[in-house]
């Protein structure tokens, strides 16, 4: 069989598995909607009306078109909210666009990424494609799909700068840098994927001149509207309760809930001791296991960074685990194509179980009679230490494969051997 044909084989291979995940996940989703029940047992959490967020963003473009500052109140939100992201979400208000459309444009988003995230992470066979519903068909994307969060923008612009990195043209670049200065000004924490740039197979130079324009255009447009974005930063949604993730909420749970720290602890240590056992047992892998350029480089660095930056710095919702399926590509195209590695698997696994522990969470805990707090038994205090415990080893797997990709694209490895053959 020519070369040709095995590429046309692969690729309606990757259409036909790609198309069933995506049908799948769809089919959830809109089982969700007519019957809630789905999405209960399913543990996502609704609520009414569907596509909330997108409402919120398209009700902030209304009530602009009326003069107000929706930066301080926001009355055509369903909940009152304030518009807490940056101001270049008002243009929805400039085109016309207004809640009635909510349904039809939440649909579209849900749709085009739904089809975006099998494109990008190309299921071959029916286990890349098992692994890709369960990914895709996790609680927190399907909530990121009821609720139309524009995470789900965020990951497409993502997608879409790293598809213009591939290309060697100048074009093709200044099209990538464009992208992520658009989701840094929509967003504010994609600013940290700048380093993405550096997967486009180039000379250093070239990718050095790229970075520094995106710098001065970027800081340009963050300082031309510079008092709106430190007003919304100081609003951003930092939600203190036991549904988000990130190193501040674990760092809480610990120190404010005294009754429960020693089973927080005991579900969080023995999860830890055997990752950082296989961890330095596969050191190598995941010191490698990156390609130094290409289209699955720049979606895993741009989406390990952004998520890195948020666990970090803040606590999130669920769906900002959406983020997590641009470098979950890598270990799905590498099941594709018989050439995943101990490490991969690792982050495949270590991944799903953190995207499906929200299931287990909505069911074991129980919101009091007063809806003040929550409560539960023993398990599941011990249940959300092994969950806090994923969040932190995903963290740092993400992390220590991005310094070995850093250094080996920076040919530090290089430098260092030339530097002992002089001496």
């Amino acid at each position: 069989m020519s070369e040709a044909a095995i590429a046309k084989k692969n690729g309606w291979q990757t259409g036909r598995w790609g198309l069933l995940t995506a049908g799948v996940v769809m089919l959830a989703f809109l089982g969700g909607i007519v019957w809630p029940d789905v999405f209960r047992l399913s543990g996502v959490n609704a609520i009414a009306p569907i596509f909330s967020d997108l409402i919120a963003i398209l009700a902030a473009g209304e009530s602009d078109q009326m003069g107000r500052d929706v930066f301080k109140h926001n009355p055509l939100d369903p909940f009152n909210r304030p518009h807490v992201y940056g101001p270049w979400w008002l243009v929805v208000g400039d085109l016309g666009l207004v809640r009635a459309d909510a349904r039809w444009l939440g649909l579209l988003l849900a749709g085009g990424f739904l089809l975006t995230a099998v494109r990008t992470l190309r299921p071959a066979d029916w286990r890349s494609a098992l692994m890709a519903t369960m990914l895709l068909g996790s609680p927190p994307v399907l909530l990121a799909m009821e609720r139309g969060n524009n995470d789900l923008v965020i990951y497409l612009l993502l997608v879409a700068a790293a598809w213009s990195i591939v290309s060697a043209t100048w074009f093709k670049s200044s099209i990538a840098s464009g992208v992520v200065i658009l989701a840094a000004a929509l967003k504010f924490y994609p600013v940290v994927v700048l380093p993405m740039l550096a997967a486009m197979q180039a000379s250093g130079k070239r990718i050095c001149w790229l970075i520094a324009g995106t710098v001065v255009v970027g800081s340009a447009i963050l300082l031309g509207s510079w008092k709106v974005y430190q007003q919304v930063l100081a609003m951003a949604p930092e939600p203190m309760t036991i549904f988000g993730y990130g190193a501040k909420l674990s760092y809480y749970l610990v120190l404010t809930m005294p009754e429960h720290r020693g089973w927080l602890i005991t579900g969080a240590l023995p999860v830890m001791g055997i990752a950082i056992w296989l961890g330095w047992r596969w050191r190598k892998g995941f010191w490698t296991m990156l390609p130094t350029t290409g289209f699955t480089t720049a979606c895993y660095v741009a989406g390990a960074l952004s998520w890195g930056v948020c666990y970090a710095s803040t606590i999130s919702f669920p769906y900002r685990m959406v983020l997590l399926l641009l470098p979950a590509a890598l270990g799905l195209r590498s099941q594709s194509m018989g050439k995943v590695s101990y490490a991969m698997r690792f982050q495949w696994v270590t991944t799903a179980l953190l995207m499906w522990s929200p299931c287990a969470k909505e069911h074991l805990l129980l919101l009091s009679a007063d809806e003040s707090h929550f409560s539960g038994s023993w398990f599941a205090w011990y249940f959300l230490g092994i969950e806090h415990a994923l969040a932190l080893i995903i963290s740092v797997s993400l992390g220590l494969a991005l310094l070995g990709w850093l250094y080996r694209r920076l040919g530090v490895s290089s430098i260092i051997s030339s530097a002992a053959k002089v001496n």
